[in-house]
């Protein structure tokens, strides 16, 4: 059952409590530094790019006690996927591209330029993993939903509903590792019936082509999901208006620091991305 195993993989939306300056931050400090990352891995136009917001998430995490394989967990079942999106490359290729080409079978050829399309592709995707998994890791479930409500609020006096976005935020997070092990449930009893799961046998299309049925049974289980916690939290007569907080988030020593260099940092990655861009690299 190791193969099926989904739950130790997805390490978005687990959190580890600990008491470093990185989780003593203010709910919205994280955010900041959560926006300005992705917004960096997003922005970043080259390979050395993405590699220095890895960094920077890595550098968080060993300041959090978080270890590097765990916040790079996610990124490993999405692999088939990558590997995917690289064989539509091969096949279809990119319209007017004129680089060198590195592998040729037939008609079909796959290009420098589709290859760094494919690199910048799994590079950004590991990068962002690394970063929302670092926010998760030292951000609970309650100070995500309290950080971006003190982040928005400025914007409720136009209108936007702060409260209920972040409400619903923090119960994306959670349903993350829920819908994960929905699906490791799932398949584990497809398995006791004989169905072929965790073999490796026939490839990464042949896997793909496995799990693909499971869609519709996982959906269906994170609706009913959805819909009792929508039962639960009209039961409780839940609203919007006229709900207090009884917690409330002191500044620590540095928290203006933390935030100027978040900005600094999703400049610096940007800017270095785009320069070594133009040098090609």
């Amino acid at each position: 059952m190791k193969g099926i195993e989904f739950f130790r993989h997805v390490t978005v939306g687990q959190y580890m409590a600990g008491d470093s300056f990185v989780h003593r931050l203010t709910p919205a400090t994280k955010y900041v530094w959560l926006l300005a990352l992705m917004a960096a891995g997003i922005a970043g136009a080259s390979l050395a790019s993405q590699a220095l917001l890895l960094g920077i998430a890595l550098s968080c995490g060993a300041a959090a006690r978080i270890r590097p394989s765990f916040l790079l967990g996610s990124a490993k079942p999405l692999l088939p996927l990558i590997l995917f999106i690289a064989a539509l490359q091969f096949v279809f290729g990119a319209p007017g591209d004129d680089s060198s080409v590195i592998l040729r079978l037939g008609p079909l050829s796959f290009t420098a330029y589709e290859a760094r399309l494919t690199a910048m592709m799994a590079a950004r995707t590991v990068a962002l993993i690394a970063v929302i998994g670092l926010f998760t890791a030292v951000t609970s479930e309650s100070q995500s939903m309290h950080g971006l409500e003190d982040l928005l609020s400025p914007f409720a006096a136009l209108g936007l509903p702060a409260r209920r976005v972040s409400l619903a935020a923090g119960i994306v997070f959670r349903f993350i590792p829920i819908v994960a092990l929905e699906l490791e449930s799932i398949v584990k009893a497809q398995a006791s019936r004989g169905a072929d799961f965790g073999s490796g046998r026939g490839g990464p299309i042949a896997k793909a082509r496995a799990y693909l049925p499971l869609f519709v049974p996982v959906t269906v289980r994170a609706l009913e999901r959805a819909e009792r916690l929508a039962t639960a939290m009209d039961a409780r007569c839940y609203s919007e208006s006229g709900v207090t907080r009884y917690v409330e988030y002191k500044r620590i020593r540095g928290e203006t620091a933390a935030r100027i260099a978040a900005i600094a940092a999703c400049a610096a990655v940007i800017a270095i991305g785009n320069t070594l861009r133009i040098f090609g690299l």
